[in-house]
């Protein structure tokens, strides 16, 4: 099961009706499943931008109890990323992984320790340690990661940085040398972005289009002396949430809100979901109304007070 579930999300095969199955399945057959299944299952969701509640919390309250299965270090690793994908608390969870980390630190290639210190600071984890040990092992094998590896490993310097100022950190050794390949993979405007943008103009907010910030973060809309920006996140933004059916915002995006904000940041989003299909009136009053999330008058919203 566990296996043909991996194949499908691998592939990039849609399948929701066997995504629906197995998130019933697993609790009722939990003892079945051995760790590999386990990490095959959440990190299948995951990559696949979709997630479900009530298996993640099942999983989240099993997995710590059978952590010495897993064996292999990419299992770990895969676990912890595609929970913080999914956005599901599982402080349990990451507090197990981040015990086992430092006894078995030689054991993570260098795509294991990229997802797992990306997973700690995702979810904001608020105990420098395993920062400073996986900090410690990226030094030693900086030559062994690629452009994509090294954009994450910014966002980790980043948080770090912020959690922690005066941490003697390897990480933050190396924020400088890691920026050029974040800045590399952020900038991609879409055609959503530009008929927002055309929107927001129509509405009387003057802004720049594809700002990029002093830390490197590409902002779709912003204004910049006052640091205020509207996001407009496209369905690659988001989780499908299976027992529910919902989109949710997923783990990354969450994260780099919660970056910019640290800096300073008013941030505002729109997703793709509210704005397609609508009728010109209610994409401008959805325009308006992340204009008065920012504290920003709107033309619009000048009519209605007349």
């Amino acid at each position: 099961m566990a296996n043909t579930f991996w194949a499908f999300a691998t592939a990039s095969v849609a399948a929701d009706s066997l995504f629906e199955a197995v998130a019933a399945e697993v609790p009722r057959r939990i003892s079945d499943f051995n760790a590999q299944a386990i990490a095959n299952i959440v990190w299948a969701f995951a990559t696949a931008n979709a997630t479900a509640d009530p298996l993640f919390k099942v999983l989240a309250a099993e997995i710590p109890r059978r952590i010495g299965e897993f064996t292999a270090a990419q299992n770990m690793a895969n676990t912890v990323w595609a929970f913080a994908t999914a956005s599901v608390t599982a402080d349990q969870l990451f507090n197990v992984v981040a015990a086992e980390v430092p006894r078995r630190i030689g054991e993570f290639n260098a795509q294991n320790m990229v997802n797992t210190v990306w997973a700690f600071a995702c979810v904001g984890w608020k105990q420098h340690q395993i920062f400073r040990e996986l900090g410690s092992s990226i030094a030693t094998h900086l030559n062994d990661f690629n452009e994509v590896q090294k954009s994450q490993l910014y966002l980790v310097a980043l948080y770090v940085q912020i959690q922690w100022p005066n941490l003697d950190s390897p990480l933050s050794a190396f924020l400088h040398s890691f920026r050029p390949a974040y800045t590399r993979f952020e900038s991609n405007p879409s055609q959503l972005q530009h008929d927002v943008s055309t929107m927001m103009e129509q509405i009387g907010w003057v802004h720049t289009f594809e700002h990029e910030t002093a830390e490197g973060f590409s902002l779709d809309l912003a204004e910049p002396k006052l640091k205020l920006a509207v996001e407009v996140d496209g369905p690659s933004h988001y989780l499908k949430e299976l027992s529910s059916g919902r989109s949710v915002v997923n783990g990354a995006t969450r994260f780099k809100t919660r970056l910019l904000r640290s800096f300073g940041w008013t941030v505002a989003h729109i997703s793709f979901f509210d704005w397609q299909g609508t009728s010109e009136s209610e994409k401008r009053q959805l325009a308006a109304a992340k204009l008065d999330e920012l504290g920003l008058p709107s033309k619009i919203s000048s009519w209605h007070r007349r």
